[in-house]
């Protein structure tokens, strides 16, 4: 099934970019599919003791393959992806006018990015998640720049591209790393790491889930983002996109429970992002940026949660995981309904939408109260474990943790009533209003609803938490959600929250501030150009259109990096020569390559290179091996030829050269020909192996009783075909030289050869 539903998301998201502009907004009907027959799975599998597996092996030595392995947290997370995509495809053809360009490529891409988040959280192998993990960042890169043509969309899709595609290059190293030190690339197989590798490789991976997950410094690419399309706001910034990174930090806690710095970063990381992200939420006018503010904040929470490492904190931040993905969505529908219905999200400009739009209104305060924790809503049971997981803390965690937590707690509140009051009362006269569409406002009312239905069907909910919680931490197996805990000191804690939450709304709603700046992201922007300034100037130095120069420089990288060799040569086991004769055809060979550097005639030059191929294969066939001589004397004849047919359209002589670039050249070769040999010694007295059962392994691995051409079809397969490629290449070459000669009149060498 697993296979079924990847290919499924493949061949919409194919047809769809193929024939979706045919379709207008029906396109979003068959981009529906692949998410609700996910959906549906998902939810059958919420109650599954054995994880659903699926592994295509690409090559097996290299322990390369697609490995997934669907158990309750990705079961549960696959839900959340797939279900709220459900909603978004409905909401996104209420969204976009019948005749809005681009729909087709807009489905397709949007059903692209679903199925990459869906195989992203059923990955089991590292370099499984690693691919769909990049993929998301190219098709959110494609969403966020759907409309192309602003200059703004422009810049803010290349600030998210630029921030996420980095932050994978961290995770392929802090991967390779992972893979080395725990000897398997599968996460189900992955045990505690330990050492230098290890907590280098906790730092690598945190990078890469902040710069997902938007946490400060890597912020920057998320209120950008808003720049996107509503639907596309509400997808990547609910359920898919910044709970990649809250994923991999949940999956990597059982690796590097051990490492210190995992730890330590996690929390710095989120708790100063839900600070600074709800401090942002409280000064931004445009109501999706507060909600994107909103959810950087809210990410820290539970990043902060899955760092601390226990399992009731493991357990409180999969619960918060679930509620926000339903509320937050459904605030974001409700800004992008009122949007479309009102020309504006500014909170300053709106007044009295909750006369004229009392559906959206209830699910923005439903919703809303969720965001703060208040009961009767799912938000409210998650806030309280949230609340005595940092209670429940020792020494300095307990001081900081819990003191961050509900600062930002009572931040949460603040600007959740200031967003509500910003969008629904106001004193001036009332805002016009367009008139409604079913089909954004069903998902949106659906996603309300789910607030109240999780609160009251409690217990399920939290046995499906609990599922998903244990399998990354064991002990998380005792906790439960409560509908009312009583008479607590967290729910002591939650009351006082509350109310200072909204005393400190209702004086920021009652300030009136210009919009501020978006330093982080123009330092961004600042940097990325001046990147790309430097890079010009340098790629203009650099690059500048020279092929012998690049040729010299790569020869020469190459024969210095040989230079390491050096120190495991065994000079006992070197010795001059087997015959003499090798040393006469080694001294001819040298002679031959010192004449074509030197001789100014292109004919000589051609014909010093055949002696120099001509000595080796004398070499060759000094040595014992025929075969190899005979090979190299049919190559040398074939190049010797197409050498003079390709000469005959230039110039006799070699252009002139001065004596510091020939021996620039000169000094090249040698150092090549030094490194050549060096590289051959340290092979020769590298350590001894026990000789090959070829003749065995020739016939139960190979399947075939010719030793020698089992090796080149099959042990050397993937050389013999570059040497194929090669020769292929040699010979149209020789025929282009070959043909343009008969349609050049007089050529300058040809006349003097006939």
């Amino acid at each position: 099934m697993i296979w079924f539903l990847l290919l499924l998301y493949a061949s919409i998201a194919v047809a769809l970019a193929a024939f979706g502009h045919r379709l207008g907004r029906h396109a979003f009907t068959v981009a529906v599919v692949p998410a609700g027959a996910t959906t549906a799975w998902s939810v059958l599998g919420l109650g599954g003791d054995e994880p659903v597996t699926a592994d295509l092996v690409w090559v097996a030595g290299l322990d390369l393959s697609l490995t997934f392995s669907v158990g309750p947290l990705a079961a549960l997370m696959s839900l959340i992806v797939a279900g709220i995509g459900v909603g978004v495809f409905v909401y996104s053809a209420g969204y976009f006018a019948a005749d809005a360009p681009g729909l087709g490529r807009f489905a397709a891409t949007l059903v692209a990015f679903s199925g990459a988040m869906v195989g992203l959280v059923w990955a089991d192998s590292i370099w499984t998640l690693f691919i769909f993990w990049e993929l998301t960042s190219i098709t959110s890169f494609l969403l966020v720049g759907h409309k192309h043509a602003d200059p703004d969309v422009r810049v803010a899709a290349r600030r998210a591209l630029l921030v996420t595609a980095s932050g994978g290059l961290s995770l392929l190293a802090g991967f390779v790393l992972v893979a080395d030190v725990t000897g398997t690339s599968r996460l189900s197989e992955m045990s505690a790491a330990a050492g230098t590798s290890a907590a280098v490789a906790a730092v690598l991976v945190m990078v890469a889930a902040a710069t997902k997950s938007a946490q400060v410094p890597f912020h920057v690419w998320l209120p950008g983002a808003m720049a996107a399309p509503t639907p596309v706001s509400a997808y990547l910034h609910s359920a898919t996109m910044v709970k990649a990174g809250v994923l991999l930090v949940a999956l990597g806690s059982p690796v590097f429970v051990d490492q210190p710095l995992w730890k330590v970063m996690g929390l710095s990381l989120g708790l100063t992002s839900m600070i600074w992200g709800a401090r942002g939420a409280l000064r931004h006018v445009d109501a999706k940026l507060i909600l994107a503010w909103g959810t950087i904040s809210q990410l820290g929470l539970m990043i902060a949660l899955l760092s601390v490492g226990t399992g009731k904190a493991m357990f409180a931040a999969v619960s918060i995981l679930l509620a926000h993905a339903v509320f937050k969505a459904a605030l974001f529908m409700v800004v992008g309904e009122i949007d479309v219905r009102t020309g504006t999200r500014d909170i300053r400009e709106l007044s009295g939408l909750w006369r004229s739009m009392p559906l959206a209104t209830a699910v923005a305060v439903v919703s809303g109260a969720s965001m703060a924790g208040l009961p009767p809503l799912l938000g409210f049971p998650a806030k309280e474990a949230a609340i005595e997981a940092v209670l429940g803390l020792s020494g300095a965690e307990a001081w900081v943790g819990g003191g961050v937590v509900i600062i930002g707690s009572v931040l949460t509140v603040a600007y959740t009533l200031r967003l509500l009051l910003g969008l629904f009362t106001g004193t001036g006269s009332p805002t016009p209003v367009a008139r409604g569409r079913v089909r954004m406002t069903v998902p949106s009312v659906t996603l309300g609803l789910l607030s109240v239905a999780g609160f009251f069907f409690l217990g399920t909910v939290s046995e499906v938490v609990r599922s998903a919680a244990t399998q990354v931490n064991a002990k998380a197996e005792v906790y439960d959600l409560v509908r009312w805990p009583g008479p607590t000191e967290a729910l002591g804690v939650s009351m006082v929250v509350v109310a200072i939450g909204v005393l400190a709304g209702l004086v920021s709603h009652r300030r009136t501030e210009p919009a501020p700046a978006p330093m982080g992201a123009a330092v961004v922007d600042h940097l990325t150009d001046g990147t790309l300034v430097v890079a010009r100037l340098i790629t203009g130095r650099v690059q500048h259109g020279s092929l012998p120069v690049y040729l010299t420089t790569m020869a020469a990288t190459a024969a210095l990096a040989t230079a390491p060799f050096l120190l495991a040569l065994d000079r006992d086991v070197l010795h001059a020569w087997d015959s003499p004769v090798q040393a006469v055809l080694a001294v001819l060979v040298v002679a031959a390559a010192l004449t074509a550097t030197t001789v100014g005639s292109r004919l000589g030059a051609a014909l010093s290179l055949g002696a120099v191929g001509i000595g080796v294969s004398g070499l060759f066939l000094v040595q014992g091996a025929p075969d190899l001589a005979l090979t190299q004397l049919l190559v040398e004849t074939v190049v010797v030829v197409g050498f003079v047919i390709g000469l005959g359209q230039l110039a006799r002589r070699f252009p002139p050269v001065g004596s510091v670039w020939r021996g620039i050249r000169i000094g090249v070769a040698g150092l090549v020909g030094a490194g050549v040999a060096i590289g051959l010694a340290a092979t020769a007295t590298g350590p001894e192996r026990p000789p090959l059962p070829l003749r065995e392994a020739s016939v139960e691995e190979g399947g075939g009783n010719n030793i020698v051409n089992v090796i080149l079809t099959d042990i050397r397969a993937l050389d013999t075909l570059g040497e194929i490629v090669v020769l292929v290449v040699v010979a149209a070459g020789v025929m282009a030289l070959a043909r343009a000669g008969r349609h050049r009149a007089d050529p300058p060498l040809g006349e003097e050869l006939a």
